[in-house]
């Protein structure tokens, strides 16, 4: 048996085009089209080759698919070069599949997800009351408890009930995030940032989160971009707090982008946050905010800060942290794990960006099997 609509699922999980796959495993196009169409069936030799591709059991293509558990319209991509219908469907799928195999994980454990559900009812009633974003910035802010420097950002979103997983995104998408059709809200990173711009990726998303739970991206994306960008600014820069530390760090230095790099020390936040912020509160004229940037242009900041190489980059732990309660506790082992969902370790590897060292201490022994009926001999005293 096989499914071909399990080959396409494989497929766009893995970013490729029917071509790009053809040309990987040695065939044609139309042949992945025909597998894919339920046309006709691949040989064994094939299936071996997907499935080792794909780092699945063959197994794996004699499932039935699922409902997809994201409506695509619904997921925040955050720049106009993702509004196409390949890499649209290709972050679906992906999250798609994540949020199965975390609700396998979950199966095993219980994990309070209220904060972040209640939190969201919360500020989705008064955003839709007219309530200022600011002051919705504000109270979630104090409602997840971040810390005034914002080191703790990804670890406490992680745990309000957000999972927040990361992976290579094609194009120039920084992050995107969504609510799954049963609730559960995820945020995509990318790899490539540093530490201070994937903050502000992450108070971006969180916007998306609480103010846009299952709104279509499509209507009206650009004023729900700049509401979840004013979001994040607000929510990472408190304006109270924020107007004490400009003055004390920046004073009347507001154009040079080298002023801004001790704020940028104490809050974890980006240079050109920190002037869009200060610029959006009146500190400075837009004669002085088009000054800074060109600054920021010839001093080439604007890919690469000052403390950039110096700021620990944070990965996400949550996953992680599920799985090593599952497999420590013996809840259930990384065999039955990999047997259940007929797929390979270095799949969930790849999926949730975890190294594959990080399983050696879950392996099973693999010594070669003892048996108990071999009885040494003793030892001659005349040998």
């Amino acid at each position: 048996m096989f499914n071909g609509r399990i080959l396409k699922e494989l497929r766009l999980l893995n970013g490729l085009s029917r071509a790009e796959l053809a040309q990987r495993i040695n065939l044609t196009e139309q042949a992945i089209w025909q597998f894919e169409s339920n046309e006709t069936k691949p040989k064994l030799s094939t299936k071996m080759h997907l499935a080792n591709q794909f780092h699945v059991d063959l197994t794996y293509f004699e499932q039935e698919e699922e409902s997809i558990r994201f409506d695509s319209s619904v997921i925040a991509f955050r720049n106009a070069d993702l509004a196409t219908r390949k890499t649209i469907d290709i972050q679906t799928m992906y999250l798609h599949k994540v949020d199965s195999l975390i609700d396998y994980f979950e199966s095993f454990v219980i994990i309070p997800n209220i904060t972040i559900h209640d939190l969201s009812n919360v500020v989705s009633e008064s955003y839709h009351k007219g309530e200022s974003i600011e002051e919705l910035a504000l109270y979630a802010r104090e409602k997840l408890g971040i810390s005034k420097d914002n080191h703790d950002l990804l670890y406490k979103l992680e745990r309000s009930g957000i999972y927040i997983v990361e992976r290579l995104i094609n194009g120039q998408a920084d992050a995107y995030s969504a609510w799954s059709k049963l609730g559960r809200p995820y945020i995509v990173l990318g790899t490539n940032k540093s530490s201070v711009r994937r903050n502000f990726d992450l108070a971006h998303e969180l916007g998306h989160i609480l103010l846009h739970k299952y709104k279509d991206m499509n209507e009206d994306g650009d004023r729900l971009e700049q509401e979840a960008n004013y979001f994040a600014s607000c929510f990472l820069l408190p304006k109270e707090e924020f107007l004490v530390k400009f003055e004390e760090r920046v004073g009347k230095r507001v154009s040079n982008p080298d002023s801004y790099i001790l704020l940028k020390s104490d809050l974890n936040v980006s240079i050109q946050a920190l002037e869009y912020r200060a610029f959006k509160l009146g500190l400075l004229t837009p004669k002085q905010h088009s000054y800074f940037y060109r600054q920021i242009a010839q001093k080439g900041y604007k890919m690469i800060e000052p403390l950039d190489d110096q700021i620990f980059v944070k990965k996400p732990s949550k996953v992680k942290s599920i799985l090593d309660v599952v497999l420590s506790n013996h809840l259930v082992s990384l065999a039955t794990i990999m047997s259940k969902q007929s797929i390979r370790l270095q799949f969930i590897s790849e999926i949730f960006s975890v190294e594959m060292k990080f399983f050696d201490q879950y392996q099973e022994d693999k010594r070669t099997d003892r048996f108990d009926n071999i009885i040494p001999l003793y030892k001659r005293n005349n040998l």
